[in-house]
């Protein structure tokens, strides 16, 4: 099934839940790699966000093995408000020689890449002014992938890093699954995203309202991928919010398709095909 660009909700990406087996190596290098602030922490666990109390990021510890051969995160992305913000985050990466995978510009963004200790995926990125973005008469929108004027985004930053600012959001997160059609077929349907853009035959690009992606899926990954535990170290849950109607939209769709999930106090938990798992709740 081929959904069109127009979305039936307008849920988007609120936080993502990783597991780890160091979680105090992995939430000190989101403090001071990325510059993300503890907001809460116990023995077994982090909450990490903006100086305002927004949380972005939760880290539970786990003691389950790992296993590469499965579907789950991509890359999780950080939105920052400004692009000073994102020239100052770059200089800062620098300075500290944080190594980084990859500089892009995708047209309607700015990214940065790069691996946290763990091996999960980050992405931090700056939106262009809507002007900008290859938007269809359809209401899809094209990405590209070329190279990041690295050097301008230094020239705006700031010469002193004080963490990311008040306004940053989990942009979007970008998984791993097994099965494209499968995958599209439930964030259109039950999700009620918008399919926004096709990148080849193995990875679409969806979003609610007239946003470029909340989410990115891909079937990248070789081999026959099986599904997650929940437990494992990595993504442990994708975290989204909407409205009262977005929910009941969800929820009665779930039950339409005989999809199991949970509704404990306003908050739906279930998995999508690739065995990931997802809650939404209201803003």
């Amino acid at each position: 099934m081929t959904a069109t660009a127009k979305s039936k909700t307008s849920i988007k990406t609120k936080s993502v839940q990783l597991n780890a087996q160091n979680p105090e190596v992995l939430a000190n290098f989101y403090q001071t790699a990325i510059g993300l602030k503890v907001l809460g922490s116990s023995q077994n666990s982090f909450a990490l966000g903006t100086p305002d109390g927004t949380v972005l990021l939760e880290i539970h510890r786990t003691d389950t093995p790992a296993n590469e051969n499965t579907t789950g995160l991509y890359h999780l992305a950080f939105l920052l408000p400004t692009y000073k913000d994102l020239g100052t985050i770059l200089r800062h990466l620098i300075v500290n020689q944080i190594p980084m995978t990859g500089a892009s510009d995708h047209g309607y963004s700015n990214a940065l890449y790069l691996n946290d200790p763990e091996g999960n995926g980050i992405e931090i990125y700056w939106d262009k002014p809507e002007a900008e973005w290859d938007i269809r008469e359809d209401g899809q929108i094209a990405g590209v992938t070329e190279p990041m004027d690295a050097n301008s985004a230094l020239e705006a930053a700031s010469t002193s890093f004080d963490g990311m600012p008040n306004g940053t959001t989990m942009g979007h997160v970008h998984l791993h699954v097994d099965k494209l059609e499968d995958s599209e077929d439930f964030y259109t349907e039950v999700l009620g995203l918008g399919l926004k853009y096709k990148f080849g035959p193995a990875a679409i690009f969806l979003a609610s309202g007239d946003y470029h992606h909340h989410l990115g899926v891909n079937v990248w990954k070789p081999g026959q991928l099986e599904k997650p535990n929940r437990l494992a170290p990595g993504l442990r849950t994708v975290e989204w919010s909407g409205t009262e109607d977005d929910l009941k939209y969800i929820e009665d769709k779930l039950n339409e398709k005989y999809i199991e999930y949970t509704n404990t106090n306003g908050v739906l938990v279930f998995k999508d095909p690739a065995g990931i798992e997802h809650s939404v709740s209201v803003d």
